[in-house]
């Protein structure tokens, strides 16, 4: 038997309750951008040779220049080091070879122009993106790694001569 305070105490938390039960739910997404992101915007190629046809060269600004474009947060400092094999060898046969010889540099400018690049010596170095002088607020910056180079075809057989080319880059 429920006596009439407790029915009092009842009715009023009856009205205060469904009041105070209501809640407020937020759905939230963050998008968290990566800190460095690395696109090919031209693959190097030296594209067909021929047999005994000697050295093939591409320089800096040829049309067949590797080029990479880091994105990454400005003055954020960037360690590179581009691997490759001393020669390109024949997909079937690890006998016959075209040796290979590659370069890098770097344009830290924030545009794709050659006339800005700097030689990375050993082809591997640590770069402030943005260089140290950047004034602007912008929170990223480009920087493009320009890879170049020569093979000495010798007396091969014809076939696909193939390598690979790795591009390590540390950041912190």
């Amino acid at each position: 038997m429920i006596n009439r305070s407790t029915k009092v105490l009842l009715i009023l938390l009856g009205a205060i309750l469904p009041q105070s039960l209501f809640a407020q739910f937020i759905n939230l997404q963050i998008t968290i951008e990566p800190e460095l992101s690395v696109e090919v915007e031209r693959a190097l190629d030296f594209g067909q040779v021929i047999s005994n046809s000697g050295i093939k060269e591409i320089n800096i600004g040829d049309i067949n220049t590797g080029i990479f474009s880091i994105r990454a947060i400005r003055s954020q400092s960037l360690y590179f080091e581009l691997t490759y094999p001393d020669a390109l060898f024949m997909v079937d046969n690890r006998i016959d070879n075209i040796p290979l010889k590659l370069q890098t540099s770097y344009n830290n400018s924030g545009d794709i122009n050659i006339s800005n690049a700097q030689i990375l010596s050993n082809n591997s170095g640590i770069i402030n993106v943005g260089g140290t002088t950047n004034n602007s607020g912008a929170l990223w910056r480009k920087l493009y790694l320009y890879v170049y180079g020569s093979i000495d075809v010798g007396n091969i057989p014809n076939g696909v001569y193939s390598g690979t080319i790795v591009l390590y880059i540390d950041y912190d």
